[in-house]
């Protein structure tokens, strides 16, 4: 359908008048642009007005829906459509600090019916992750028909109604929101459609939440669209890893598309509740694999699942990894449903339409001695799988980012964001220039691509260090166009320089001049490493090696992915204590903090908040959230069930025991007798497992004591069970 969103420019202008923009200028200013004010104030408004980020945590609306919000108490008295904006900006302003540096909603609606984005489809953080456990339900969950207990900022858009406690809804506003809704549930890329659900605010929330829209936030009011007909779609897209939540992978293999010859179906052997995600964890923690083993997944609903995707090696069938591509069905024998297997034949035919030849269909039984895929799914790949053929869009060949609808990559921002090199791109003189509006689409993808010819990298349009280094070097640049703050800024490069004596001291203003390459330069030959001027992880460890990590010698970390001040939000937020101060100064007790955070997650604890430790930072804070106690009451068996897939009623019965044995023979090839008694080698067998998974160092004595619960406890909170 037809909708018309108006873009976060539209408010951006209004946020430089916030109290949190006026702060953020004034830091810019004096940080960035010799206190021109001037130029401060329009970086804000081009970074807040730019298309939404995307959140490296999970996000799958498709499970949930939508929460429905407004704007708290009082009366908004808003009469034009400038006040309208001005509204958003200031929600912005009151959440800045709480959702990840962002507006935590995705979309807003006004009493005169205009819709504004604020995340638009991407992940928002304004349904109330903090939400405490109900029953079996754990904290910041919401229980959903079909789904269980799904995150509530992982499962949801949230629609905040522009009026306060004090304002009734307009009919405009109402049918704005009804359209907004029927919109994300029909009309946006598969792993972004909301679900059927449609809630207030305040369901198992503390909150009055959404005021006088109470009585239209629920599933079958007049707000409610309904659900659509998704039996006969007219496409399939490809959930890409970002939507899902993937680990970043250790390592990947290439594979021409001309070496393919066949496609192998398998099944997890797991329930249909299964995530990919926790697929990953096991090959990647348990089998030591560098990433999932398989090149696509899809589930009971249909929905496909990038893997390592269409160009890399697999891992998957022994002997066959290079040649065939490997499709796994999450479930059990007899679990595979019309729609999963219509995916998987459109897979199949888009591996012909890429590789252009005639691709043998076969099972991973055929290729090694194994009962994979089960017995229906066997035949039906014996038949020729037949079923339905749709064409499939996204899932290209690249790890970092979000495919969009029309195949193209999503480009690389781990040195520097999509603005950054669509800015470096128009410096560079290429024409037409770029509209820099922090979207990676194919001009971008073409723009970097012709920067890296020019400036002598590969182009491979992926903007990593190597690119950054020979950008660097041709231009000469420094500051904000130059050196490298992948690791530390440049303010904090020259503090570092300074403290190790450099004369005359270099002046700490973030610009990478001539002086400051001098003073790298000069501290890299200090340390032992190359005197090359940029500030990598070979700099850093030597520096740390140098210092001996001293407090007078911190004030690094690690910003690439989150703000200094992010992270020291993280860190409280999971309970540290005592808190930090939120002031964005990496200093000793931040790393300290990061380390600690790094260990609770389940991460390498060096202090450097990278891709990794976002990734395990959003499971443990979208997971469960179990006191790591040792007792195993009713949260942790809840838990467990849920991991294991069998209903979560908190009782630890017959039926929860079979599936741990079955689920420790899939995962663990324990070989126990699926009969419910949890004997001594049951809790060996989960014992090794925890081991294997969460190294957690355990007896293997098949005592289930504290000690064990301890292991499975945090293996829940980590999905690594």
């Amino acid at each position: 359908m037809s909708i018309d969103i108006r873009p976060r420019s539209i408010w951006a202008p209004y946020a430089a008048t916030t109290t949190t923009g006026g702060l953020l200028i004034a830091r810019k200013a004096w940080a960035d642009f010799h206190g021109d004010y001037e130029k401060a104030t329009k970086e804000l408004i081009d970074e807040v007005g730019a298309s939404p980020g995307r959140s490296s945590r999970e996000w799958s609306p498709w499970k949930g829906g939508v929460f429905i919000h407004h704007r708290g108490g009082g009366s908004a008295g808003l009469d034009t459509e400038e006040e309208c904006a001005k509204d958003v900006a200031d929600a912005w302003s009151d959440m800045y600090g709480k959702a990840d540096e962002d507006i935590g909603y995705n979309y807003f609606v006004c009493p005169h019916g205009k819709i504004y984005e604020g995340r638009g489809l991407e992940r928002g953080e304004a349904n109330g992750g903090d939400a405490p456990a109900q029953g079996n339900v754990p904290a910041g969950h919401v229980w959903v028909a079909d789904h269980g207990a799904v995150g509530r900022n992982t499962a949801f858009y949230s629609i905040c109604g522009l009026l306060r406690s004090e304002d009734e809804s307009t009919s405009a506003m109402r049918t704005s929101i009804r359209n907004l809704i029927e919109y994300l549930r029909t009309d946006v890329p598969a792993g972004k459609k909301a679900g059927p659900n449609m809630f207030p605010h305040s369901k198992g929330y503390a909150t009055e939440c959404p005021g006088n829209l109470l009585p239209y936030a629920k599933t079958g009011s007049l707000m409610d669209p309904g659900v659509p007909d998704t039996s006969n779609p007219a496409q399939l897209q490809i959930i890409s890893r970002a939507q899902w939540g993937a680990r970043p992978p250790r390592s990947e293999a290439k594979v021409p598309l001309s070496q393919r010859t066949a496609f192998a179906v398998h099944y997890s052997a797991g329930p249909t509740s299964q995530t990919p995600r926790a697929i990953q964890n096991y090959h990647m923690d348990s089998n030591g694999w560098w990433d999932i083993g398989y090149n696509f997944l899809v589930d009971a609903h249909g929905r496909i699942f990038e893997g390592r995707g269409w160009a890399n090696e697999g891992a998957h069938a022994s002997g066959y990894n290079t040649t065939h591509f490997g499709v796994c069905f999450i479930g059990r024998d007899g679990d595979a449903t019309t729609a999963a297997k219509n995916s998987i034949r459109s897979l199949y035919h888009a591996a012909r339409e890429k590789t252009g030849k005639a691709l043998a269909a076969t099972y991973h039984g055929a290729l090694n001695s194994t009962q994979c895929p089960g017995a229906a799914l066997r035949a039906w790949v014996q038949n020729g799988l037949p079923g339905t053929t749709y064409p499939i869009v996204g899932g290209e060949p690249v790890y970092e980012g979000d495919p969009p609808g029309d195949g193209s990559s999503g480009g690389l921002t781990t040195v520097r964001s999509i603005a950054s090199q669509q800015r470096a791109v128009n410096g560079l003189g290429h024409s037409p220039p770029l509209t820099v509006d922090g979207v990676f689409g194919p001009l971008t993808d073409a723009g970097v691509r012709w920067l890296q010819n020019k400036v002598g990298a590969q182009a491979d349009g992926l903007w990593g260090p190597l690119t950054e280094a020979a950008y660097v070097a041709y231009t000469g640049q420094g500051g904000s166009g130059g050196g490298l703050s992948t690791i530390r800024s440049i303010a904090s490069q020259q503090h570092a320089v300074n403290a190790l004596g450099y004369s005359p001291p270099l002046d700490v203003d973030g610009d990478f001049g001539p002086r400051t390459d001098a003073g790298v330069r000069w501290l890299q030959g200090r340390i032992g490493v190359e005197a090359d001027g940029l500030w990598g992880t070979t700099t850093e460890a030597a520096y740390v090696a140098h210092t001996g990590g001293s407090p007078g010698h911190m004030g690094g970390g690690l910003t690439t992915v989150r703000s200094v001040g992010s992270q020291q939000h993280a860190v409280n937020g999971l309970g540290h204590t005592p808190p930090l101060d939120v002031d964005g100064v990496f200093g000793p007790l931040t790393d300290a903090g990061v380390r600690w955070l790094q260990s609770k997650v389940g991460t390498e604890a060096d202090g450097l908040w990278g891709p990794a430790t976002e990734v395990a930072y959003g499971r443990y804070a979208d997971g469960e959230r179990l006191v790591v106690d040792g007792q195993f009451g009713p949260g942790t068996i809840a838990a467990t069930q849920r991991a294991i897939g069998v209903t979560a009623d908190g009782a630890w019965g017959p039926e929860s025991k079979r599936a741990l044995q079955q689920h420790l023979n899939t995962w663990a090839d324990a070989g126990l007798i699926v009969d419910g008694d949890v004997g001594q080698a049951t809790v060996k067998a989960l014992q090794g497992h925890l081991n294997k998974m969460i190294r957690a160092d355990l007896t293997v004595d098949g005592d289930w004591g504290t000690a064990t619960t301890k292991a499975l406890q945090t293996a829940l909170n980590q999905g690594r069970l």
